[in-house]
């Protein structure tokens, strides 16, 4: 079982040929609405792969609410700790996306900022989570789960630093790295995580694919080559994919390449929730071939 606790947006996603400048105003080519949140990203996108996922978030009392948890029964993600919290908003995200499939997101936390410390309970297994609900409620979860936990650190907004102590897997990507850091020099700033974090550090580098980090060895495991059209969410589906195939108890080297692969294909396509098993099943019986 995979549990995630994290965030859920609704997804409102505006498509220009450029983002504009300070001052300027432009035209949207096309506007879309999508489930999103790092927190549902991941869930579904496990699920979707074929993990058992339990989510732990919080949605309002509204439509878009209703939406989601009717949404998320579709994808077979066990519902049974979502908190609707009375008198809310439900979190919504807007993401402006170029030609050039790169991205810009503002999120409004809404119902994501009142999932509390009460909401959380203890379970084995695999814990994936982020950064986008109270800082306090990632803590809690990663000290109750007994399992392999996961820190996606997207933001990279941490106060409580001691919060990697208890982590098992940290997956920043550049940007995220950087912030955590303060460090320009990758090696001076792997070694400064590496002192916190139990087992290894997993940064993502886009098309360039991801350095596994642990004390022992640095491995820089390549993307395919695709060419993109939308990369939200492609860090969701990594972590997705990470966790789904540590569960099958497959080695960090191979799960790695695995969701570098997953994560690839999904860039290929709009939304930032992963592709269906049958949708890769070529491409992992192609990675099964080079095991």
């Amino acid at each position: 079982m995979i549990t995630v606790v994290g965030s859920y947006n609704r997804d409102i996603i505006i498509k220009v040929d450029e983002f504009p400048n300070s001052g300027e105003t432009i035209f949207a080519k096309e506007i879309l609405h999508s489930h999103g949140g790092k927190g549902s990203n991941q869930a579904v996108s496990a699920s979707r792969l074929g993990s058992n996922v339990r989510l732990i978030a919080a949605v309002g009392d509204d439509d878009l609410g209703r939406e989601a948890i009717k949404f998320w029964k579709e994808e077979k993600i066990d519902i049974s700790k979502i908190k609707t919290k009375k008198n809310s908003k439900t979190g919504t995200a807007y993401i402006l996306v170029n030609k050039r499939g790169d991205t810009m997101i503002i999120v409004n936390r809404g119902a994501n900022f009142e999932l509390s410390e009460e909401d959380i309970d203890d379970a084995d297994g695999i814990l994936l989570t982020q950064m986008e609900i109270r800082e306090k409620v990632v803590k809690k979860a990663l000290q109750s789960f007994n399992g392999l936990k996961i820190l996606n650190p997207a933001p990279a907004i941490i106060k409580d630093i001691s919060i990697l102590n208890l982590v098992d897997i940290l997956t920043p990507n550049e940007i995220e790295f950087k912030e955590l850091t303060n460090a320009d020099d990758i090696e001076y700033g792997l070694e400064i995580l590496l002192k916190k974090v139990k087992m290894a550090v997993i940064i993502t580098l886009g098309e360039r694919g991801a350095l596994i980090a642990t004390k022992q060895k640095r491995i820089l495991i390549p993307a395919p080559k695709v060419k993109p059209v939308d990369t939200t969410g492609a860090g969701d589906v990594f972590n997705a994919a990470l966790a789904h195939y540590l569960e099958k108890n497959e080695d960090l080297e191979t799960s790695v390449q695995f969701a570098n692969k997953i994560a690839s294909y999904s860039v290929t396509t709009f939304g930032a929730i992963g592709p269906r098993l049958e949708e890769v099943k070529k491409i992992l019986e192609e990675s099964e071939n080079e095991k």
